[in-house]
This record gives C-alpha cells, structure tokens and sequence, in this order.
C-alpha cells in the first residue's frame, strides 16, 4: 500500500473524482498550501468537518479526495478564489498538525468508482442532474465536461449536491463502486 503525505482542507462540502468545487481562501495557512501545492504541483486532501463526530481526528472522516487546482481568481472581497478538481479518493491513516495549524495527513489512496454505463432505468436520474444544471448556471459553467453516459459520474455528482448527512456520504464513499449510491439516489428521487 502506497502511502502519501497531503496537506487537508476541510470544508462542509465534498468533492469526489472528477467533480470540481468552488473555493474562498481567507486563512494564511491555507494560503501557504495553495501557493506550496502550486510550486510543487501536488494538489492537496478536501475532507469533510463532520459536526456530529469526535473520532481520531476530531471532526474529521477518514475519507478524503485529493484534488488539483484547475483555476485562480480574485473574489470581490479581495480574497483568494481557486476551483478545484478531485484526482482520487483516499484514506487517512494518520494526520499531524503544523505550528500554523495546517493539517498535513499521511493518505493512502484508494481505488475510484469504475466507470459504468447507465441501465435503462437510471437514465432519468441523469436527466434530472442536466436539469438541475440547466437550472443553475453557475454549477453548470464549472462543471463543464460531463459525462451523463456514466452513472457512476452521475452518482457521484449527486453525493457532492444533496444534503447528505456527513456520515452518509462517508458510508457511500466506503462502497468499491456506484451501485449504492444508485440505490439510494432511487429512494431519494423516484422516477
């Protein structure tokens, strides 16, 4: 098992494999990571802050993507604006904390959902995600390659919109592949 070192942002949304999330950098740490994954073109760890959790690492699920920094720009408030892209799902085995108080976690990687094609009776649950793009500009413009075909991307970009528990989505992204997700995608929105 190869292991890795990552520096963490934990956020309350989540991104998953090829999912791209809008991001507002205000702290200097986090800044620092930015400007270091930059210089070293390593990406860095988005995890959830579970509330409702006190584990090993606090508020923190063990669970995490490793994302790459895809766009810079400067907010209105002058603060720092990046987009990101999740690379790779992984698993926290050990997190230690910088004099700044950026988390730095030693990861291991773990294998993303395969690619399957939708089943007859899937398809609408892409359709309702065009729709809710379609809805919703701003989603729609930053997630400009989609691949409706795939249930697995379908499912996963449902994970980082519905308002899932933390410890849901954490059981969903334990699963080797999509097929719960799906399950729990029909239950949640019948045809």
């Amino acid at each position: 098992m190869q292991t890795t070192q990552l520096a963490l942002l934990p956020l309350t949304s989540h991104i998953l494999p090829s999912g791209r999330l809008p991001i507002r950098i205000t702290e200097e740490r986090y800044i620092r990571m930015i400007k270091d994954s930059t210089k070293t073109m390593s990406g860095f760890g988005v995890v959830m802050i579970d509330p409702n959790q006190t584990g090993r690492f606090g508020r923190i699920p063990t669970i995490g993507t490793h994302v790459e920094i895809i766009d810079f720009y400067t907010l209105d408030d002058g603060f720092l604006g990046i987009n990101v892209e999740g690379r790779q799902r992984f698993i926290i085995d050990d997190i230690t904390t910088e004099a700044d108080g950026l988390k730095v976690a030693k990861v291991h990687y773990i294998t993303n959902w395969p690619d399957q094609v939708a089943k007859a009776e899937e398809v609408y649950l892409a359709d309702k995600l065009e729709d809710l793009y379609k809805q919703h500009a701003d989603i729609n413009q930053l997630c400009a390659l989609k691949d409706m075909a795939n249930i697995s991307w379908v499912s996963q970009r449902w994970i980082e919109l519905l308002p899932l528990s933390v410890s849901e989505k954490q059981i969903l992204l334990q699963s080797p592949d999509c097929n719960n997700s799906i399950s729990i995608l029909k239950t949640l929105m019948p045809t």
